[in-house]
């Protein structure tokens, strides 16, 4: 248990340094200053269309899956193409064991960004409507969110040094066009997932039209949502601890 605490540990500083942290800080901040500068003339009818589309328009299908997908990636990619992680398998630590450590640091790491963002909009969101059922709404679907890319791309950045161009392609145009444009794919979309546990969370006053575009044929629902993605981190980790075991670390 010690050496998995030191594991989780050094990972989430080793990929989050300074430019990262200020780099993606401003990033994950973004739209809660466009927010605040709408909120400011706008009417309440405005206010509730203006927060539903920074946050499932823009900081849940972009903000969170962007950073997300670029520290995940390289809790593994850069340890392997740095030639430091064989150093980590002298441990005698089972390599399910490691790659469970990796998956808690990428998500931590990820969401110590994506989880301020969302403290920021949600708090501002809750502010100017009222109600602070946003902001603990939107908490919890950025955390569902960044499990759940943190699930995809840590394997995949073992897999290829590629995997952050594999991840916007994915972003940029299976999931905000193609999975956008047929329902029936609205499923295969993380982001959307994460959406859902946002409109199953939050208080009634978001913009249907918005809503009803964002989730496609998805359900809104936390449970159901979070289900999925903890099956997804299962599955990351049986799938990260045998290609450890198997392939070739240098």
């Amino acid at each position: 248990m010690i050496s998995t605490i030191a594991i989780m540990r050094v990972t989430a500083r080793n990929v989050l340094g300074l430019r990262r942290l200020l780099g993606f800080g401003l990033l994950a901040i973004f739209p809660a200053g466009v927010f605040l500068l709408l909120a400011r003339t706008a009417t309440e009818i405005d206010k509730a269309e203006g927060f539903t589309t920074m946050s499932m328009g823009i900081f849940l299908p972009v903000i969170v899956p962007i950073i997300t997908i670029v520290v995940a990636a390289s809790v593994l990619g850069s340890e392997r193409r740095g030639n430091t992680l064989s150093f980590l398998m002298l441990r005698p630590l089972s390599r399910f064991s490691i790659s469970g450590a990796k998956l808690v640091s990428a998500i931590v790491a990820s969401f110590a960004i994506t989880g301020a963002g969302a403290a920021v909009l949600g708090t501002i969101g809750s502010l100017v409507l009222n109600d602070f059922g946003f902001l603990i709404a939107l908490l919890v679907a950025a955390l569902i969110g960044t499990a759940g890319y943190s699930a995809v791309y840590m394997p995949l950045g073992y897999l290829t040094e590629r995997s952050t161009l594999i991840g916007f392609i994915y972003i940029f145009i299976w999931e905000l066009a193609i999975a956008g444009a047929i329902q029936g794919l609205s499923g295969t979309s993380l982001w959307r997932i994460s959406a859902s546990a946002f409109v199953g969370l939050a208080p009634a006053n978001l913009d249907f039209d918005l809503v009803e575009a964002s989730l496609g044929s998805l359900a809104p629902g936390a449970g159901g949502a979070a289900i999925k993605v903890i099956i997804l981190g299962a599955v990351s980790i049986a799938v990260t601890g045998w290609l450890l075991r198997t392939r070739d670390l240098t």
